[in-house]
């Protein structure tokens, strides 16, 4: 079986459709996200309803968490809080009910699925180096944890083989790289690929500005910064 793992879609609905089309087109049998479905972005009702659509298995980020009041936006930056409120001001009620009812993490055919880390995922730590990746091996006991939270694609391994996937981002890449990011898992294989995806950039950029959403939003999606 593949299973498709994509997260961090940010209200990028054109990145959104862009992978989703690609996943149908590599017959994946599973498509299961990590959060952050919503913030920074000008379409979260419409990929919100893509997610319910698609998904088999959807996980909170703090951005979604942030959206329903449940996530204290004081570590936020500026663009992150003005999104977050003009998210709040948008988002219609069977989505945010949607948002509510979303776990912190799922385990699944030997899998962890969480937005940001195994150890207390709600406190929205990183996992960006081999070092802060350790700790986190002794909080799950599946073959592989996949999370987001960052939007770099990066692997951590541990002393026994087990993994630490973080899959990138779908809808606000910040590894250099502007193509959409997502990741497919062979569980025959135990094995993944970090797939890239181009989308019509400029049409995202001038939906931000026309929502009002400050341009860095949408500059920031031309360099993957």
């Amino acid at each position: 079986m593949k299973i498709a793992i994509i997260s961090d879609i940010h209200s990028n609905l054109e990145a959104l459709e862009a992978v989703i089309s690609e996943i149908e087109n590599d017959k994946v049998d599973k498509i299961y996200c990590l959060g952050d479905i919503v913030g920074y972005g000008p379409s979260p009702n419409e990929c919100i309803d893509v997610i319910k659509s698609v998904t088999d298995k959807v996980v909170i980020g703090n951005h979604d968490s942030a959206v329903i009041n449940q996530t204290d936006m004081m570590l936020f930056n500026s663009y992150a809080r003005e999104s977050t409120e003009w998210t709040r001001r948008m988002i219609k009620d069977e989505n945010y009910e949607y948002l509510l009812n979303l776990p912190l993490k799922i385990s699944d055919n030997d899998l962890l699925f969480v937005h940001s880390t195994p150890l207390i995922p709600e406190d929205w730590n990183y996992i960006l180096t081999q070092h802060s990746a350790e700790k986190h091996f002794n909080y799950f006991t599946e073959i592989a944890c996949f999370i987001g939270h960052s939007h770099r694609p990066e692997m951590f391994r541990s002393v026994d083989q087990r993994l630490i996937v973080n899959v990138g981002s779908i809808g606000q890449p910040r590894d250099g790289n502007p193509k959409a990011c997502y990741v497919v898992w062979d569980t025959e294989a135990n094995e993944y690929e970090l797939k890239r995806k181009e989308y019509d950039i400029k049409a995202v950029y001038k939906k931000i500005v026309k929502a009002g959403l400050n341009e860095f939003l949408g500059e920031r999606l031309m360099v993957g910064r």
